[in-house]
Order: structure tokens, then C-alpha cells, then sequence
């Protein structure tokens, strides 16, 4: 099976993301299916959220070789970065530990602001996709959901946890308002 390539992959469903945010209207950006689901917008803050917070700083740990041990990569992390299935499994905020849950959990940002920061974060994710282009590969970093993975694997993380979500944005933007 040949390599995915990682960075075209979290280029083009970022890009699909953005070009979907800017043609948003405000009701639907802004519409709550319902007090504990989210809208579009706490959807995109908790998608950057979660690189800024988590993904990034774990991938940046595998970087500078300073590994969390942890058990190796299970059968959910194979079929996740080995053969590139994303199983649809609903996932709540209420299942991580407290301080995981307080910085993954969203704000509803306004318009531009959400732009902008959406924007930045595209941009900053690829140019960090640059260091892995000298990344030791077996330095590896504990998820609890796969297991030890690597700096490629947390990088391509992002990219996954937006597919992990498609299905929420696309349900939601099926809403009739």
C-alpha cells in the first residue's frame, strides 16, 4: 500500500472546511440543534483546539525525542494511519480526563474572528508538516484511543479528527432553519 500523502490530505479537507466556513450565513454558522450539541462554529474551534492543544504538542514531544511510553499501536491505531479507515464512532467531550476536556471544549467565536483563526491554522499546520520531513519515526508518544504513534501519525491526526467529523458538519448543514 503506498504512502498517503499526509500534508495534500489535511491541505485538501482543510481547504473543502474553509471554502465551506466563508459561505456560511450567520444562522446556520450559529445554529444549535440543540443545548448539548454544537454549532458549526463551536465545531471548527474545537477541530483547532484540539491540534493547538493536543495533536500538535504530542507530535512536537515525538520531535524532540521526548517520548510518553505508553502501550504499543493497537488494532484501532492500524486501521486508522496504516490502512486509512476512520470508523464512525460518537466520541464525548465527558469521556477524557478534566483538564483534556476544558481545553477541547468550543467557544462560539464570532464570524471573522473564526475566520481568521481558521485560516492561521491551516497555514500553521503545513508549515509544521516541514519538520517531519526529518522526523525520527520510532520515537513514538502515548494516545490513549491508538497507543504509541509516531510525529508522522499525530500529524496526520488532524486530518483524521476533521474526517471524524464530517459526518457532525454535514448533518448540520442539512438543518433546514
Amino acid at each position: 500500500m503506498p504512502k498517503r500523502n499526509i500534508v495534500k490530505a489535511f491541505e485538501d479537507i482543510a481547504n473543502k472546511w474553509l471554502d465551506d466556513l466563508l459561505v456560511y450565513d450567520d444562522k446556520q454558522l450559529y445554529f444549535k440543534p440543540s443545548e448539548n450539541k454544537w454549532c458549526l462554529a463551536e465545531l471548527y474551534d474545537h477541530i483547532i483546539k484540539v491540534a493547538w492543544s493536543y495533536q500538535m504538542p504530542n507530535l512536537y514531544k515525538c520531535l524532540h525525542k521526548r517520548p510518553v511510553e505508553g502501550k504499543p499501536k493497537n488494532i484501532k491505531g492500524v486501521l486508522v494511519f496504516n490502512l486509512n479507515i476512520v470508523p464512525y464512532r460518537k466520541i464525548t467531550i465527558s469521556s477524557f480526563p478534566k483538564d483534556i476536556q476544558d481545553n477541547f471544549t468550543p467557544e462560539i467565536k464570532e464570524r471573522e474572528e473564526l475566520i481568521t483563526e481558521f485560516k492561521g491554522f491551516i497555514k500553521d499546520i503545513v508549515t509544521i508538516s516541514d519538520l517531519l520531513k526529518t522526523a525520527d519515526l520510532s520515537v513514538k508518544n502515548y494516545h490513549p484511543f491508538f497507543g504509541t504513534i509516531n510525529a508522522r501519525e499525530w500529524f496526520s491526526l488532524v486530518e483524521i479528527h476533521m474526517r471524524h467529523h464530517n459526518r457532525q458538519k454535514q448533518n448540520l448543514e442539512k438543518l433546514k432553519l
